[in-house]
C-alpha cells in the first residue's frame, strides 16, 4: 500500500509498465520491455561538504536507458529501486516533498525524476 511517505510501489508480479509521477497530475510509463540498461552511482553533482549550498544535492543516481527515453532519479537509498528492477517488481516512482526525507531514514526517498526523450540526444 502506498502512503504519503512511499515513493515507489510494486506489483508484486510481472510488472508490463513502470510508471513515473512526475507531479500529482502529471506520469509517464514505459514499458519494462524497452529497458536496456541501469546504473546506480554517486551523483557526480554531490558534495560531501555541502558546497555552501542551503541544501546539499541527492547523493545517489539511478539512471534508466529505456528504447526511448533516458530517466534519472535522484535521491538517497535508491539501492531498492534498483533491487526491485532487477526483480521486474517495480510498478512506479514518485517525487516526494523533501519533508518526508527524514522520516524513515531506511526507506528510499526520490527527490527528482527527470526524462530526456531519446530524440533529445542520449549522453
Amino acid at each position: 500500500m502506498l502512503t504519503k511517505e512511499d515513493c515507489y510501489t510494486t506489483s508484486g508480479k510481472y510488472c508490463a509498465c513502470i510508471e513515473f509521477h512526475l507531479t500529482e497530475h502529471k506520469r509517464r510509463g514505459f514499458p519494462t520491455s524497452q529497458l536496456m540498461d541501469y546504473t546506480l552511482e554517486p551523483n557526480p553533482d554531490a558534495e560531501d561538504d555541502n558546497g555552501g549550498r542551503a541544501q546539499a544535492p541527492p547523493p545517489q543516481k539511478l539512471a534508466l536507458a529505456f528504447s526511448t527515453a533516458d530517466v534519472v532519479i535522484l535521491g538517497w537509498r535508491l539501492g531498492t529501486l534498483a533491487d526491485k528492477l532487477r526483480e521486474n517488481d517495480l510498478a512506479t516512482v514518485h517525487i516526494l516533498p523533501k519533508r518526508f526525507g527524514e522520516l524513515e531514514r531506511s526507506k528510499p526517498f526520490v527527490a527528482s525524476i527527470t526524462i530526456q526523450p531519446l530524440s533529445e540526444g542520449r549522453k
